[in-house]
Formats: structure tokens, C-alpha cells, sequence
């Protein structure tokens, strides 16, 4: 087990190789993701983020117990240690920072890591794991295994060296998934879901109406509109609303 010093030391190092790297992560997500390049440079920037807040927060949370307040004088420490193997599988619509930050958490607390991509973006999982090596992190702390969700994710699910799972996608699959963990039997395995939401935007007469458009837009469709961050329902005070609709319409 290597100190946590360390390994946030090699997240440090890939945020630093993901900034050298900015280009050719760029190319890899407008072609295999379909993102736009301002959408390509946003999750760039977002994956260095994931590694720099995890790397501080380990370092800030493992690196000694925690004192805790007694009652009665005794002493009460909490300590935070790694669970074993985690799954990480991540989704299609944030292929690079989605999947670096399940997994540089996962690392960086200590843990052994399986790393499954969504199947529609193979190539960027693929070259975020070369520089995490790169990095540092040891080749046998971290294992790619793309492919389909349907075989592998739940073979790799109901296994009981899983210690614990970290998810992003459908409400559907997450349910099934707290299923499976659930029948396992023995220890109760974690599972992180990050799963669908239903985000509402509410517009009164004191907004900018052609600001507002904008966001809508963005938020709706970015992604074809599937995020768990994408607006759902519109609500717009009655006074203004014929005007947004104008300002809508001419926008398009």
C-alpha cells in the first residue's frame, strides 16, 4: 500500500500530462464522441479538475484519523481505509472526465481499479489510462476492460471480488445493478450512482430573455440532451412569456 502522498502526487502528475495533452484529447473527443470544441475543451479541463480536488481531498482525509468529539473523555478516532477491487463503469456523454474522475477517486483512496467504458467510446478511456500510467499509477492497480455493458458490466458486478461499485448512466441500470449487489449476500457493497434528473429552470421578468434562450438551448439539447444535468421543465412568469417565445422563434 503506498502512501496517499503518492498517489495524489501521480493525479497531480496526469492533470499536468491531460494539460500537455490538451490537443490530442480534444481531436479524440470531437471524432469518437461527436463533441463540439468548446464542449471538448470544457471536459478537458473538467477531468484535471477531478484529479487536482481528489488528490487534495485524499491527502486532506487519509493522510491521519480524524479526531472525533467524546462525551465522556474517551477517545474517538475515524480512519479511512481502501475496500479492494472497485468497479468503475462510466458513461458515453462524458467519455474523458466522467471516466477519470471515477477512477483517479477509486485510485487515489487506495483501491484496485476495473475500469469499464461505455462501448461508444473506447479510444479516449484508452489513452486517459495510457497517461494515468504515464503518470505513475501502477499497471496492476488499474485494468481496462471495454466492451458491452450487458455482459461484461453485469458479469463483473455479480463478482464477488467487487468491493464496490461506481456508476453513471440510466436510472434503469443503476436499479439493477443495487439489485445485484443486494442479492450478493455477505458484506454490503457501496454503490456510487450518478443517474438521470429531472432539472428545472424558472424564469421570472427581472432575466435577460435573450440570455435565457441561450441557456435553455444549451442545457436541453447539449448532448443530444442526454445529461443528468439537461433542463427538463420550463417554467416562465405568464407576463413574459409571450416575449420569450418571440425571442425563442427568432433564434431559430
Amino acid at each position: 500500500q503506498t502512501p496517499v502522498s503518492e498517489r495524489a502526487g501521480c493525479l497531480e502528475r496526469l492533470a499536468c500530462l491531460m494539460e500537455d495533452n490538451m490537443p490530442q484529447l480534444l481531436a479524440m473527443l470531437c471524432l469518437e464522441a461527436g463533441k463540439t470544441w468548446g464542449d471538448g475543451v470544457a471536459e478537458v479541463r473538467e477531468a484535471i479538475d477531478f484529479c487536482r480536488y481528489y488528490a487534495t481531498m485524499a491527502e486532506k482525509m487519509m493522510a491521519k484519523p480524524m479526531r472525533l468529539h467524546g462525551y465522556t473523555g474517551e477517545l474517538n478516532e475515524l480512519s479511512l481505509h481502501a475496500r479492494g477491487i472497485v468497479l468503475c463503469i462510466s458513461p458515453w456523454n462524458f467519455p474523458l472526465a466522467i471516466f477519470t474522475g471515477q477512477v483517479v477517486a477509486a485510485l487515489v483512496t487506495g483501491n484496485c481499479v476495473i475500469a469499464k467504458p461505455a462501448e461508444q467510446t473506447p479510444l479516449i478511456a484508452y489513452f486517459a489510462v495510457e497517461l494515468m500510467l504515464k503518470a505513475g499509477i501502477p499497471a496492476g492497480a488499474l485494468q481496462l476492460l471495454p466492451g458491452a455493458s450487458e455482459t461484461i458490466g453485469a458479469t463483473l458486478v455479480a463478482d464477488q471480488r467487487i468491493k464496490a461499485v461506481i456508476f453513471t448512466g440510466s436510472t434503469q441500470t443503476a436499479a439493477l445493478i443495487n439489485k445485484t449487489l443486494a442479492t450478493r449476500g455477505g458484506e454490503i457493497i457501496p454503490l456510487i450512482a450518478e443517474t438521470g434528473g429531472q432539472n428545472t429552470m424558472i424564469v421570472d421578468s427581472s432575466a435577460l430573455l435573450e440570455q435565457v434562450v441561450v441557456d435553455v438551448v444549451t442545457s436541453a439539447f447539449g448532448s443530444a440532451g442526454q445529461r443528468c444535468s439537461a433542463l427538463r421543465v420550463l417554467y416562465v412568469q405568464e407576463e413574459i412569456y409571450p416575449r420569450l417565445i418571440e425571442r425563442s422563434e427568432e433564434r431559430r
